[in-house]
């Protein structure tokens, strides 16, 4: 299962990384995604986000209020929520600071979504409930939270403590995500176009073997096909004598 982690500025990065660290205490399969982390050396960024957008359940946004309307968190977030809403999972602001209202206030696109507290224990506990309820439906199991909540009571203390430490002073807006170059749109433009025409040519063979096929099949002859047309047109004339002579 995978969960991106959306930032913007220091303080939102070092949350979204000690976030991914403790995420993998409550299972093997959780696979946090943050991109000051996760992006190997010599990947084009965008290319990689854009990937693990289209492929994370689940997204959590570490907010601020220094990156309420920051250019990365609308960025990432609109595009998060799209893909878990197809994939019926979940997008989770995660408030540094403050409360859901300060969400409403800046009209951002995250106050359509519930928030959780990060420094409210009932309210982290929920979150984590919530990723463990998707991944384990993804796998078609039952959700059961009694080993998830005794795990969450003893690996608590560890990040409530590390986010404690966090200083938002240093907080700043992050800059706006950089434009493609020309390049890379036409590099993916041309992508899009022949991915078309194999999806085209591959429709093209199979309408095509559905013709031979037909082809190649027997023709059923109905039963009363050929009677009238092998029947003579005529019946045969009435001869002069049919050989049977009547009383004298």
């Amino acid at each position: 299962m995978k969960i991106f982690l959306s930032w913007s500025g220091v303080p939102s990065r070092s949350c979204a990384e000690r976030l991914a660290s403790w995420l993998r205490y409550f299972s093997d399969e959780i696979e946090p995604f943050v991109s000051s982390e996760s992006i190997r050396k010599g990947a084009r960024g965008l290319d990689e986000i854009k990937r693990q957008l289209d492929e994370s359940s689940f997204g959590i946004a570490c907010v601020t209020r220094a990156n309420l309307d920051a250019p990365w968190i609308t960025f990432e977030s609109g595009a998060l929520s799209k893909e878990v809403d197809e994939r019926k999972g979940q997008l989770v602001p995660f408030l540094l600071e403050g409360s859901h209202d300060d969400l409403e206030a800046a009209s951002s696109p995250l106050r359509q979504f519930q928030s959780t507290r990060a420094h409210d224990e009932e309210d982290v506990l929920n979150m984590v409930r919530t990723i463990n309820s998707v991944l384990r439906e993804s796998a078609n199991r039952h959700p059961d939270n009694t080993r998830v909540d005794g795990l969450f009571r003893k690996v608590w203390p560890e990040l409530r403590d590390a986010l404690a430490a966090i200083d938002l002073t240093t907080d700043t807006p992050e800059q706006a995500p950089p434009r493609r170059s020309a390049e890379e749109i036409l590099e993916d433009l041309t992508s899009l176009i022949r991915e078309q025409i194999s999806r085209i040519t591959d429709l093209e063979q199979t309408v095509q073997a559905l013709r031979d096929e037909q082809t190649r099949l027997p023709r059923k002859r109905s039963r009363f096909a050929g009677v009238y047309e092998e029947a003579p047109h005529s019946l045969p004339a009435p001869t002069a004598s049919t050989g049977i002579e009547g009383p004298a």
